[in-house]
């Protein structure tokens, strides 16, 4: 600790002096809340128990901007003895991440699967990086962790991503599990686990899971797999197919529009799909298609509504809100899900 004026003076004293007005800038400023070079020395004495002489403040703030540190001020001209000079005013460190960008990330820590105690640790370390006065507003909330965890002990996704940065076509296994509660890989028709080989397009994250699209040897169109079931994961030295060499329709579809995610991750070309509903449902319309949902025709009681997703995506939701909803198109989707009803009423029985 240095205290006194005359402490300033030494070596050691000047760095510290410059090492405290550090750290009272990235503590207590930012862009909305600059501090005076007064407060700025309040801060020091209060909090570091160190006295330095105003000038010495002014004179170290201007080196640390000068060394082009994110200091900032606002410069005001005036008037002394006659000749015009620059003064500087309102003194702040700017901040690498914003209070925005700040906010997004906690929130995204909040939407996720983590355990509670991690994404409380996680948000606290993320709300240092901004001045004191940046406040998230979560001391309440709690997110809602996922029992499922999934690791990546044989680097999968670096493999894969090496694979896309090289052009290079993989190949692997592709598990399932079975009554033996283990995994196991799927097998050929004569009951030898399968190898896929697969020329690798894009790797998507949702929600804790990772999927990988990508076109298999001798498919014409883009299969998508789950990088969780995915096993013994290798780089070839054949080069990848290009996407805009398939003969499918996935020929120029982006890949974004491939994978659609609403709670689990649903694979497929998007269609257009129309379905009929209650209009209880139209608070679940709205939440979880938004504005990818036309309504085509309402009355008070049922709604006629297009939205634009693979099928199974469309299959599930209607399923999950059955029987308030009745798929109208298109025609094969009316089938598969006519054919899961009757395999239900199968199941259950009369009543």
């Amino acid at each position: 600790m240095v205290s006194g004026l005359a402490g300033e003076h030494s070596e050691t004293g000047r760095k510290m002096s410059i090492m405290r007005i550090v750290q009272v800038l990235i503590r207590e400023s930012d862009r909305e809340h600059p501090l005076t070079q007064q407060e700025i020395l309040d801060y020091m004495e209060e909090k570091y128990g160190m006295t330095v002489s105003r000038k010495s403040v002014g004179r170290n703030l201007s080196r640390l901007k000068e060394a082009g540190l994110p200091v900032m001020c606002r410069e005001v001209s005036r008037v002394v003895n006659g000749k015009e000079s620059s003064l500087s005013l309102d003194w702040y460190w700017d901040h690498e991440l914003s209070r925005e960008d700040l906010t997004v990330l906690i929130d995204l820590l909040y939407f996720s699967h983590l355990p509670y105690q991690q994404v409380r640790q996680l948000s606290e370390r993320l709300k240092k990086l901004q001045s004191h006065t940046f406040e998230d507003g979560k001391e309440n909330v709690r997110n809602l962790p996922s029992s499922q965890k999934w690791s990546d002990p044989a680097g999968t996704v670096a493999i894969l991503s090496r694979a896309l940065a090289e052009k290079k076509q993989v190949s692997f296994y592709y598990d399932h599990y079975e009554a033996d509660g283990k995994r196991h890989h799927d097998c050929t028709v004569s009951g030898e686990p399968r190898l896929f080989k697969a020329s690798p397009y894009q790797i998507t994250a949702s929600d804790g899971e990772y999927v990988l699209l990508c076109s298999l040897e001798g498919s014409e169109e883009i299969s998508a797999f789950s990088l969780a079931f995915m096993a013994e994961v290798s780089l070839t030295e054949e080069s990848l197919r290009p996407q805009k060499s398939l003969k499918g329709p996935d020929q120029d579809g982006k890949l974004s529009d491939y994978l659609y995610a609403h709670q689990e991750i649903y694979a497929g070309a998007p269609v257009t799909c129309t379905f009929e509903a209650n209009w209880h449902l139209m608070s679940f319309i709205v939440r979880d298609f938004g504005k990818n949902a036309h309504i085509l025709s309402a009355r008070q009681d049922l709604v006629v509504v297009e939205v634009t997703l693979p099928a199974a995506a469309m299959k599930a939701w209607a399923l999950k809100h059955a029987p308030l909803v009745k798929v109208t198109a298109p025609s094969y989707l009316v089938k598969e899900v006519k054919e899961t009803v009757d395999g239900l009423y199968r199941l259950y029985g009369q009543p």
